[in-house]
């Protein structure tokens, strides 16, 4: 797909030097990603494109002549770089909107973002797509949608707020600003020929869009008819191996490094002896809003790159022309004659922090600080309380035991450390009282309940995990990937039910609770997933309860989502949904008393 110029002609004018540009930014040393030099340069902008490039970079002795345009800025010798695009975030995930997101990432160059709003679609079905459209019109960088293919992530184990067929894919597909269909989770419907996932790539594949992928540890003849049958990427990668095959079998792998999964120290390798691959991107996937305005978004992925050892110029390449180009974007990406004219101009490329960025021609940031307008908006669903759910109490967290016995042999999702986000299932015998399990003190076990909180059903799961890490009171989360159901682990039932019910009452988000009082709390009352607090006011906030939950006993440098993975069906080992307790690898459920 090619982004068309409001008036060619005119672009081609400019070009020649028949008419005056726009813009004319010079003094700048221009990093090209097509060839990867770094030159002194001055570059002409019409119409929020490239008209055209004044450069001697061979040397020919050739002086730069004077050139007309309506603004002139001196780049006072920094690097001139197209702006940053993620090839694979959920905006969703930042727990901020959509502007409230551009408002944090654009400062720090990231001019376009390629989205999977299926964390919302999951809770709000279509209408939540359609409110991520809607809701990023006109914003001051480009915010490309991808048709969620997983809603839910894996029917049969799990219930959502919706359920997407080919239908309503097609119906998105044909939506402006949707790219293409977004990561394909279920890949053993894919390999296997399941009649919902073939529907479903067919409606992308008939109009020849973009198919994103997610395969974790998928390799050989498996790997093989996961890429015959339609994806192209994959940012579940994380070891060096896999990356190397599938990049082999012409796989792209976007490389991840988010808040929760910091993967370039282990995929940087995967290039040794690879010669400059076009299938290599990088992305962002989930960043908390902490992470976003002291780190940056993109520039820290860039720049992690660079620290692990890629070239300046191979990195900044792998977060611009090939990003834009594994999502079909002919003209994005790169600083040349008719491509779109977003740029940012960094002083020191080891630190990738912008002094300048540029959307479409226009200045939208400068030093850190945002300088574009951005436009209002009222959606009516963000005033929607998606928890429906009547009130719990203690009882709703009492498992009870079938047998009369002392002990019952229980199957417990086991964390193979503290710092794990994996887990398995381990048979344990635990103590029975009064025909409820009674877990053991300073056991290291909690009760985890699953809630469905979409409307649909009367869905619930209680289970028990270990090695989870928390030491007393409760935890709840409406954020719950993906389907994004109400989750609690809890050391007591008195405390579960509090912490539940304080979500249910506003909205969702997340809350901490301890000897019967709320300690902490997130609200997130935009389809639980989201808020329209300030950027610097939910860092504020979410950082406050990071501290909350270490000081509850959740290890790790992100406890804050930690118990959002207890219910991410797709990534191995053990998991529990609403419909109960999830063998991942088997893709079955199983029973909690063995």
């Amino acid at each position: 797909m090619r982004i068309q110029p409001p008036d060619r002609d005119r672009l081609v004018q400019v070009a020649l030097g028949e008419r005056p540009a726009d813009l004319l930014i010079e003094n700048v040393q221009l990093v090209n990603v097509f060839t990867g030099e770094i030159y002194p340069a001055s570059v002409l902008v019409h119409g929020g494109f490239i008209a055209h490039v004044e450069a001697d970079p061979d040397g020919s002795g050739g002086t730069f002549p004077v050139m007309d345009a309506e603004e002139r800025i001196d780049g006072e010798g920094a690097y001139l770089l197209p702006g940053l695009v993620d090839s694979h975030v959920h905006i969703e995930s930042s727990m901020m909107t959509p502007a409230n997101f551009a408002r944090t990432v654009i400062p720090h160059g990231t001019t376009t973002a390629i989205t999977d709003p299926h964390e919302v679609a999951n809770v709000m079905g279509i209408e939540g797509v359609r409110y991520m459209l809607t809701a990023s019109e006109d914003l001051p960088m480009r915010q490309y949608v991808l048709a969620p293919s997983c809603v839910p992530s894996v029917p049969g184990l799990e219930t959502a707020g919706a359920s997407f067929e080919a239908e309503e894919i097609a119906e998105m597909l044909d939506w402006d600003r949707v790219l293409g269909l977004a990561e394909v989770m279920d890949y053993p419907g894919v390999i296997y020929g399941g009649e919902r996932m073939r529907a479903i790539l067919a409606e992308a594949q008939k109009r020849d869009a973009f198919i994103q992928g997610h395969s974790p540890t998928l390799s050989g003849r498996a790997l093989s008819a996961y890429l015959c049958a339609g994806p192209t990427s994959d940012h579940e990668v994380r070891v060096t191996a896999e990356a190397r095959e599938k990049m082999r079998a012409g796989m792209t792998i976007d490389a991840r490094e988010s808040s929760i999964s910091r993967n370039l120290k282990d995929l940087i390798p995967a290039l040794e002896g690879f010669d400059l691959p076009p299938n290599f991107t990088l992305c962002t996937d989930d960043r908390e809003p902490a992470d976003l305005i002291a780190e940056g978004n993109m520039n820290h992925v860039v720049r992690r790159a660079m620290e692990e050892g890629v070239e300046p110029v191979r990195a900044i390449r792998y977060g611009t022309l090939h990003a834009a180009r594994s999502v079909g974007l002919e003209n994005l990406g790169a600083i040349a004659p008719g491509y779109v004219a977003d740029m940012i101009l960094v002083p020191k490329l080891e630190s990738m922090r912008p002094s300048r960025v540029f959307f479409e021609g226009s200045e939208v940031a400068r030093d850190g600080a945002l300088t574009a307008e951005m436009p209002g908006g009222d959606f009516a669903l963000e005033r929607e309380n998606t928890v429906r759910l009547e009130p719990l109490d203690e009882e709703d967290f009492r498992i009870e035991a079938p047998t009369e016995g002392d002990t019952v042999p229980v199957r417990v999702i086991t964390y193979a450390s503290k710092d794990s986000l994996f887990a398995e299932f381990a048979v344990e015998d635990l103590p029975v009282e009064d025909g409820y399990l009674a877990l053991p003190d300073g056991g290291g076990m909690s009760t985890v309940g699953v809630f469905h909180r979409h409307g649909h059903n009367e869905n619930r799961a209680l289970g028990v995990i270990g090695n989870f890490g928390l030491t007393d009171g409760a935890i709840a989360a409406t954020v719950s990937h993906d389907c994004h159901n109400l989750t609690v682990v809890a050391s007591n039932p008195a405390d579960a039910a509090v912490a539940a019910n304080a979500l249910i009452a506003c909205g969702g988000g997340l809350a901490c609770v301890r000897g019967g009082e709320v300690v902490d709390m997130l609200p997130l009352p935009i389809a639980g997933l989201m808020s329209s607090l300030a950027p610097e006011e939910l860092a504020q906030k979410t950082d406050h309860l990071k501290n909350t939950l270490r000081d509850m006993g959740i290890p790790g440098e992100d406890p804050l989502l930690r118990i959002a993975t207890l219910t991410l069906a797709v990534i191995p080992k053990a998991k529990i949904t609403d419909m109960g307790l999830v063998s991942v690898d088997d893709q079955t459920l199983v029973p909690l008393f063995p």
